[in-house]
């Protein structure tokens, strides 16, 4: 059922909602209600002439291309057909605690009379899936892209440096928000070390994660990329500087995006490309490219689950004593015992825990 939302926040009454059946009282749902609305949300949708989906943001002003627009053929990357605020009441099929709105989500929007390209974004449809992280601001569940097949897990060989923790963060939101993982290694032009191959070796082997190795610079491995790419909804996540809108430039053989060198000083990217946005690719498929991030926290999971989310962990810890087990003090843990033995890579499990301590916090702090 919908739930109405207030956006930019104003003065909104918390009720209860409830339906008959057969005589009975059912709670339904929690409904922040307007006094304009009352309470009708098939009438609210009513107001909606057009539907698209969102493809991009600037500022306060969502992009959103319309679906007649976006389903036809057409040689342009970027189409947005009308610029959208969501100003008033909004309804939504999706959980409160998710951002209202993100790139890729479907929504039913009303145009302006007399005001060609401007529309209001009456309802947002459910989303099929999502990559989200716990916003560093607000402590909600941030969707860093709605309605999405693959997710492309760029890193790179150095410059900026390669993260285990981060990509081990990226591997459990994929499976969280129920997209695919495929893991790119960019910049292999500058070489890539055996101990970092023997490490994404790991994820390919023991956790069936698939693997790219590309360089913007000779090309490599980008028809590989493009095949993956094809016929679907993909997204580029990573942090900045490690070749996102390089590679997306590569895939169209022009300068879409803007790219910057890394910071020479402190060894990271600069933050060329500020908000995402949804492409249409040459070969068919669509791809968004995001923001870099420099924070990748876990939201939605509560700290005894996380072990779920690690597959190497998944032959041994039936065999814990203690179950449930959180592997870190408990004894007799064939978690920990196979960490010992080299049958679970140390860094994997070192990431666990890390992952664990930043769980139970935030679990705390709320």
């Amino acid at each position: 059922m919908p739930y109405f939302r207030r956006k930019p926040h104003r003065k909104a009454i918390l009720r209860d909602d409830a339906v008959r059946q057969e005589g009975t009282v059912l709670p339904e749902r929690s409904v922040v209600r307007s006094t304009q609305l009352k309470k009708n949300p098939t009438k609210h949708r009513q107001r909606a002439d057009c539907q698209g989906r969102i493809v991009g943001v600037a500022s306060a002003v969502w992009l959103v291309e319309e679906s007649s627009s976006y389903h036809a053929a057409n040689d342009e990357p970027f189409r947005a057909t009308h610029q959208c605020t969501a100003r008033g009441v909004v309804s939504s099929d999706n959980p409160p605690e998710e951002s209202l709105l993100a790139v890729g989500d479907w929504v039913d929007f009303a145009t302006i009379p007399g005001e060609e390209g401007k529309g209001v974004i009456v309802h947002v449809r459910q989303r099929q899936n999502r990559l989200f992280r716990l916003s560093p601001s607000s402590r909600e569940v941030d969707i860093l892209a709605a309605n999405v097949d693959r997710a492309f897990l760029v890193h790179a060989v150095r410059q900026p440096y390669f993260s285990r923790r981060l990509l081990d963060r990226h591997v459990v939101a994929c499976e969280q928000g129920q997209v695919e993982p495929v893991i790119v290694i960019n910049k292999i032009d500058l070489g890539v070390p055996p101990e970092l191959a023997a490490a994404l070796c790991y994820y390919h082997e023991r956790l069936g994660v698939r693997l790219c190795y590309t360089s913007t610079i000779t090309g490599e491995g980008l028809g590989e990329l493009m095949a993956l790419m094809h016929g679907c909804t993909s997204v580029l996540v990573g942090a900045s500087g490690v070749g996102k809108s390089a590679i997306l430039n590569a895939c169209f053989g022009q300068p879409i995006q803007a790219v910057r060198e890394i910071s020479s000083k402190y060894q990271r990217g600069r933050h060329t490309t500020t908000n995402a946005r949804l492409f249409h690719l040459p070969g068919g498929g669509k791809l968004i490219d995001t923001p870099g991030l420099r924070e990748f926290a876990l939201a939605q999971i509560a700290p005894e689950e996380l072990a779920f989310y690690f597959h190497d962990f998944d032959p041994f810890y039936p065999q814990c004593k203690y179950l449930p087990c959180t592997h870190t003090h408990e004894p007799d843990c064939a978690v920990r015992a196979a960490v010992a033995a080299g049958h679970i890579q140390t860094e994997r499990y070192d990431s666990y825990v890390r992952m664990l301590e930043s769980l139970t916090y935030h679990s705390e702090e709320r």
